[in-house]
């Protein structure tokens, strides 16, 4: 571009800067503020006015959409307004498209002849779609451990039955509850690897003697915040921000010749799950424990529908190199060591640590993939993607650690389809202080539907989320994968 070409353009956005500055402004309070007889009162006219304005000026001045970056947010947001907009309107002539629309609206009975219909012609959903398909379906259990909506269960069992498939035979199900005459869901006995610890962390935590007074200040200095993701820009908005903590090197040692022999036992009837036992020892699990309530768990509160909700407190943390190498060496070995001809590589630094109390419950989903997070060597910001661009690095397996087990209930509970039709087995599996649960995640099919069963009275729950690491594809995603973005919840606490 020219010097002419140059001057024209940056003529045309002074005069668009000052078209915007003469505009009037509208505030919340502007056409007599919020209404519920306008967009239900989550928006006022003033807002809207704002909003359209902004996108009629980039659209009358296209080279400011080269700023991809400080357009992000806007894009995320208009791709999903758009998408909304088209199930609500039953656009598109696709089983996929179709199916998204009924379950947008609700019409259940559709969903279900859509969804026979699609696993018929054995089709298969995209990561993404199964994804918000199940958020839709919105099957959590209730505090009293009962199921939801029968229709709404029927629905997500044909979901599951599209992309997980179904028992060849009654055979494989052998020694399993049965369930009474149109049982939707089938609870199965919890799965327990050995019988919970006599500690209670929990009551020493509430009476403020652990970790001790004296000693939170050491404990806090070895983190640093390195990262806020601001309340309204977390997906989806919040009341608070998300704070993201690094540890020191070495801030929580561990043994580098681990005391305990870590095994791993598969999970009964649940394909692909299995739990390493004994990756942390009690001490080391008191140790995590004492420097996450030292730095301090933040509230969760989504904007908006959602506002009601009450969340897991959460602690952001991305693990230092030495205590990741450290942790990989005790148990990488007894992972896949490859996942569709890609070789496995670690964990994820970024662990999410979270605190659920009686009540919370994390309702059913399928997790979605990361890549490897990590810092920046030369300037020590945070990296989402922190891999080299010619070896990208994607997870494929969800890694849970718990790090108590003095409470009752809070079972991760996995649901897979019975043989028999419309229903729905239930499968819990008790936490294990010093376990992780291990199980598949990443692609539409394999991945395991799943939620974080309520807590019993007077306990709560302490588990750390992270992921096992393989070699991606170069360039592009592979299809069907989908990632969490920073900030983001990882699907909800409903109550």
């Amino acid at each position: 571009m020219g010097k002419n070409g140059k001057a024209i353009k940056r003529r045309r956005l002074e005069q668009a800067a000052a078209q915007a500055a003469a505009a009037p402004v509208l505030s919340d309070d502007d056409e007599g503020g919020a209404s519920v007889d306008f967009l239900g009162g989550l928006v006022t006219p003033g807002q809207l006015a704002v909003t359209v304005r902004t996108l009629e000026t980039l659209t009358r001045h296209s080279e400011l959409l080269q700023h991809k970056q400080d357009l992000k947010s806007l894009r995320t947001a208009c791709f999903d307004f758009k998408r909304l907009s088209d199930e609500s309107a039953a656009v598109g002539n696709s089983l996929t498209s179709r199916i998204s629309a009924a379950l947008a609206q609700h019409r259940h009975l559709d969903a279900l002849v859509l969804l026979n219909e699609l696993r018929l012609r054995n089709q298969q959903p995209k990561l993404g779609a199964l994804q918000r398909w199940v958020r839709d379906c919105d099957a959590a259990s209730r505090s009293d451990g009962s199921f939801g909506d029968e229709m709404t269960l029927r629905v997500l069992d044909a979901v599951l039955r599209c992309t997980n498939g179904e028992p060849e035979n009654e055979e494989d199900e052998a020694g399993l509850r049965r369930g009474e005459k149109g049982q939707v869901v089938v609870r199965q006995d919890e799965w327990v690897h050995r019988p919970q610890s006599d500690e209670d962390l929990y009551a020493d935590i509430v009476a403020g003697t652990f970790p001790p007074p004296a000693e939170r200040a050491s404990l806090e200095s070895r983190f640093s915040l390195l990262q806020t993701v601001p309340a309204a820009e977390r997906l989806p908005p919040n009341l608070h921000p998300a704070l993201l903590f690094a540890s020191s090197p070495a801030a929580i040692p561990l043994a580098s010749s681990h005391p305990l022999t870590v095994k791993r036992h598969e999970v009964p009837h649940v394909p692909g799950a299995f739990l390493l036992a004994d990756v942390l020892s009690p001490g080391e699990c008191r140790s995590i424990l004492a420097h996450a309530e030292a730095v301090g768990f933040r509230p969760d509160q989504p904007i908006g529908e959602e506002g009601a909700s009450v969340l897991a407190h959460n602690l952001y943390w991305l693990a230092d190199k030495p205590f990741l190498e450290t942790f990989c060496a005790r148990f990488l070995h007894l992972c896949p060591q490859q996942i569709d001809g890609k070789q496995v590589r670690g964990i994820n630094a970024r662990f999410r640590v979270y605190r659920y109390v009686p009540g919370a419950i994390y309702r059913p989903h399928i997790d979605g993939a990361w890549p490897a997070s990590g810092v920046d060597p030369k300037t020590g910001e945070y990296l989402y993607d922190s891999s080299p661009k010619d070896k990208p690095q994607w997870s494929r397996l969800t890694f849970l650690i718990y790090l108590n087990d003095h409470f009752e209930n809070g079972c991760t509970t996995f649901f897979l389809p019975s043989s028999r039709s419309s229903t729905l087995d239930a499968f819990p599996v008790k936490p294990c202080a010093g376990c992780a649960l291990v199980f598949p995640h990443g692609d539409s099919r394999g991945s395991l539907l799943h939620e974080g069963s309520p807590v019993g009275a007077g306990g709560a729950k302490y588990v750390i989320r992270t992921e096992v690491l393989y070699d991606s594809y170069v360039g592009e995603v592979a299809e069907g994968v989908t990632g969490g973005k920073e900030g983001e919840v990882d699907e909800g606490v409903v109550v």
